[in-house]
């Protein structure tokens, strides 16, 4: 399993630089194709961002222009709202940039959210401000749960995992234990693909949440990149993992790959 489509979403904001910048190192690293999504509003060709909006595709181009990319450029309809009018399909990984009041007016709002929880394709979400300089996926940590969203990212990610330094499988349970037989089959299984896995798991005893916890755990890790299942309104993930969903779209400030 590896990544062959990569679709980055385009906009004329300031963040995507460096979500073409990454999608280009993940193309190359990956021997994918990138494809370049434009999702400009209406409103992105009024006053100062007319000219940025009018030069997206020659800036992708230019951008790719020298590298060994297979690449191509997409214009999504304005005032698109499906998967389809968004070419998040024919994709392995949608790159995009968690939303940015600064710049929201300019990309389609369907973008990340509703895609993420639409499309069935694993999504990028990038901070916003950054600037793709450094690789991501040396340093990886999974929140893991045991349920189908978590499933569907790790699966997703194994392209990733497999390429990893070290991967840290994080879980945060009243009963949690290193021995415990479950812990240790997932493990064992990233390990048959060939992911180096060291387990971080975390003990809840009620002093603190999953989302604080997570975040410790990024901080002891020298993590770059997080994997999460993305949750929607189901009871039962809202009860395991609250409204990590959210937080990590719109507060973290390091890249994560979110499944559906």
């Amino acid at each position: 399993m590896s990544f062959q489509d990569i679709v980055v979403y385009l906009d004329a904001g300031p963040n995507t630089a460096g979500r073409v910048r990454t999608g280009a190192d993940l193309a190359t690293r990956y021997n994918a194709r990138l494809i370049g999504v434009d999702i400009s509003t209406k409103a992105a060709f009024d006053g100062e961002s007319h000219n940025a909006a009018l030069a997206i595709q020659q800036q992708f181009v230019t951008a790719l222009r020298g590298m060994k990319v297979d690449f191509k450029y997409r214009k999504a309809p304005p005032d698109a709202r499906t998967s389809e009018e968004l070419f998040s399909h024919c994709a392995d990984l949608l790159v995009a940039t968690q939303t940015n009041p600064d710049d929201s007016r300019l990309s389609n709002s369907a973008v990340p959210e509703d895609v993420l929880l639409s499309a069935g394709v694993p999504m990028l979400v990038l901070p916003a401000g950054w600037t793709g300089e450094k690789p991501i996926g040396t340093n990886i940590v999974v929140a893991w749960n045991f349920s189908r969203e978590a499933t569907r990212a790790v699966h997703d990610a194994l392209p990733l995992l497999k390429a990893a330094q070290r991967v840290y499988l994080f879980m945060f349970a009243p009963n949690y234990s290193d021995d415990n037989e479950d812990v240790q089959d997932m493990k064992a299984h990233l390990e048959r693909h060939g992911a180096n896995v060291t387990l971080a798991g975390w003990r809840d005893r009620g002093e603190t949440d999953m989302t604080s916890a997570l975040f410790a755990n990024l901080d002891r890790e020298d993590a770059d990149l997080i994997v999460c299942g993305a949750y929607s309104h189901s009871p039962f993930s809202e009860a395991v993992f609250g409204g990590v969903t959210k937080i990590l779209l719109s507060n973290i400030s390091m890249p994560v790959l979110m499944s559906h």
